[in-house]
C-alpha cells in the first residue's frame, strides 16, 4: 500500500519526502522492521531509529527530529494515535467489517468474553475473541501475549478474523491499552464497563489515573466510532459510574444486580453448585441456570445478556449461549474430585477480587474455607497487606505462598502480605506446589479450597526464568497422588 493512503486522515504536522512510496508493513518495534516498512518511533525511543534504517525501513512516523536518511519522514503530535489510525488504513479498516464489542473494567472481562462468544455462536454467528487467555477464531487459538495487543497487531488480527469469516469480535480492553492508544482506529459497536477497583497502580501511579484510562473507551473511542449504533453497557452498581460522561451519539444501557436497570434480576438463588437466575429485560424475562457461581458472575451474565440484546440477538439464543458455558479457565474453575471437597482455581489477584471470591465461598461452604495465595513481584506492593488482611478475615485457614516473584525476593513479598494478617494463625509455605498440596491435605469432605492468584496461567516467573506451572495441574496431581 502507498504511504499516502496509510497516512490519510492522520493529524500530521509536516511531511518530508515521497508519499508515493510502497509500504510493505507497519511496526513500532525496530526488530520487526523489514525492507519497505513504515516505522513508528517516539522521540524518547530515538535510539532504535538506526536499527530500523539498517533493516530497510522506507519511511518513519515520529514526534521528534530524525537525521537518518529515509524515503519519507512524517511528523505527528501523537505517535501512538497515528499508529492506530495508520494500522486501520493499512489493513483496510477491518473493525468496520465486523460487529465489535469492547469490555473494560478491573474484573469480569474474561468471563464476559466467554459468555458473549457463546451467545453469538448459539445465534449462528461466527465469533472471534481477543483476550487475556487467548486470541481465538475460526477453529484457531493463540496464547495471548497481552490482554489487548498493540495497534498494528490488533488490526492485523482483526483483518485475519474478517478474512476467516468472523462476523462478531469480542475483545478485552485493558487500561494499559487505552492509555497507550492500542485501540485507536478501532470502530466499536458496544463498550461494556464492569467495575473499577484497586489494580495496576504500579503503572498508572494513582487510582484517578487508572479510572481516567478506563473512561477513555466510553468518552473517546466509542463516540469516535463510525458505527451507526453505539451502545455503552454500564454496571450501575459500581460507584465510579457517576464519573463517566456518556453523551450522544452513544446510547447508554444499564445493568444491576441490586435494583432496577435495563437488565436486572427478578429472581436469584445460589449454591456451591451454581446459580439460578431470572433476568429482566425490557418486555421480557429470561430464566437461566448455570454452574457459574457468585453474585459477580450474575453481574457478568447480566452484562453479556444486555450486550447480546443490544446486538439484536434473540432471547432464546442468549439463554442457550449462557447455559452452554460450564466454566471459564482460571475463573472460579472447579477441579473435579471424588473426595467431596470443592476446589476452585481462580485468577483473583486484587483486593476486590479476593474479597469477592472469599466472601462468596464463605457463604456457600459446607465446612471450612482454606485459601492458598500469594502476590506477584515487581507489581503494586500496596495491595499485599490489604490482601493478607482480607484473607485472614474471610477464610478459616490461610496459606501464604509464592506467586510470580519475578525479580523480587519471594520471602519479602510474603512478609508484605503477612503484615496485613489480623490475629488469625496462618502458614507460610514458599514453594507453591507444596502449599497447594498442603491446602488440599488439610481439607475434609464439605470443605472448600481456593487456590488464588494465577488462574489460567501455566507458568511461574522466577527471576528472568519462565517455568511451567499450572495451579489446576498441581491440584489434579495432588488428587491423583492421594488415590
Amino acid at each position: 500500500m502507498k504511504l499516502a493512503g496509510i497516512i490519510k486522515g492522520i493529524d500530521t504536522i509536516r511531511v518530508r519526502g515521497n508519499t508515493s512510496l510502497e509500504i510493505t508493513g507497519i511496526t513500532k518495534d525496530s526488530r520487526n522492521v523489514t525492507q519497505g516498512s513504515l516505522f513508528f518511533v517516539t522521540h524518547a525511543s530515538s535510539a532504535f531509529i538506526e536499527d530500523a534504517s539498517r533493516r530497510g525501513a522506507g519511511a518513519v512516523v515520529t514526534d521528534g527530529e530524525i537525521n537518518e536518511p529515509f524515503g519519507c519522514i512524517v511528523h505527528v503530535g501523537d505517535v501512538m494515535r497515528a499508529l492506530g489510525q495508520a494500522a486501520s488504513n493499512f489493513y483496510q479498516h477491518p473493525s468496520r467489517k465486523a460487529h465489535v464489542t469492547g469490555i473494560t473494567g478491573t474484573n469480569g472481562k474474561t468471563t464476559i468474553t466467554y459468555l458473549i462468544e457463546s451467545i453469538f455462536r448459539a445465534a449462528g454467528k461466527e465469533p472471534g475473541v481477543i483476550g487475556t487467555i487467548s486470541y481465538r477464531y475460526a477453529g484457531k487459538a493463540f496464547k495471548a501475549a497481552n490482554t489487548t495487543p498493540g495497534a498494528s497487531e490488533t488490526n492485523s488480527l482483526l483483518s485475519d478474523m474478517v478474512g476467516s469469516g468472523v462476523s462478531h469480535v469480542i475483545m478485552e480492553v485493558s487500561s494499559h491499552a487505552l492509555d497507550q492508544a492500542r485501540v485507536e482506529g478501532i470502530d466499536f459497536d458496544i463498550a461494556i464497563f464492569t467495575n473499577l477497583t484497586h489494580d495496576h497502580l504500579d503503572y498508572h501511579g494513582t487510582f484517578e489515573n487508572y479510572a481516567a484510562a478506563k473512561r477513555l473507551l466510553f468518552e473517546d473511542y466509542l463516540p469516535r466510532s463510525r458505527k451507526k449504533k453505539r451502545y455503552a453497557v454500564m454496571n450501575i452498581d459500581d460507584p465510579s459510574i457517576r464519573d463517566f460522561i456518556i453523551a450522544a451519539p452513544v446510547t447508554m444501557l444499564s445493568y444491576s444486580t441490586r435494583g432496577f436497570a435495563d437488565a436486572c434480576l427478578s429472581a436469584y438463588s445460589e449454591s456451591i453448585d451454581g446459580l439460578t437466575l431470572t433476568i429482566s429485560l425490557p418486555g421480557k424475562e429470561i430464566p437461566i441456570a448455570t454452574p457459574l457461581i457468585g453474585m459477580f458472575n450474575a453481574s457478568n451474565i447480566l452484562a453479556a445478556t444486555l450486550s447480546g440484546h443490544a446486538a439484536g440477538i434473540s432471547h432464546r439464543a442468549i439463554k442457550e449461549g449462557i447455559e452452554r458455558v460450564k466454566g471459564v479457565p482460571g475463573r472460579l474453575e472447579r477441579v473435579a474430585n471424588d473426595r467431596g471437597i470443592s476446589v476452585f482455581v481462580d485468577y483473583a489477584h486484587t483486593p476486590d477480587a479476593i474479597k469477592n471470591v472469599l466472601s462468596l465461598l464463605g457463604r456457600l461452604k459446607g465446612g471450612k474455607l482454606i485459601v492458598v495465595f500469594g502476590c506477584g513481584g515487581n507489581r503494586d506492593a500496596a495491595k499485599r497487606p490489604i490482601m493478607g488482611a482480607l484473607a485472614s478475615r474471610l477464610a478459616d485457614e490461610v496459606i501464604i505462598t509464592s506467586d510470580n516473584p519475578r525479580n523480587e525476593n519471594p520471602a519479602r513479598i510474603i512478609a508484605d502480605i503477612a503484615r496485613g494478617v489480623e490475629g488469625k494463625r496462618y502458614r507460610i509455605i514458599e514453594d507453591r506446589k507444596e502449599a497447594i498440596f498442603e491446602g488440599i491435605r488439610a481439607a475434609r469432605r464439605g470443605d472448600v479450597v481456593l487456590v488464588a492468584g494465577k488462574g489460567h496461567e501455566d507458568y511461574q516467573i522466577v527471576g528472568d526464568s519462565i517455568l511451567h506451572f499450572s495451579d489446576r495441574e498441581v491440584v489434579e496431581e495432588c488428587f491423583h497422588v492421594a488415590t
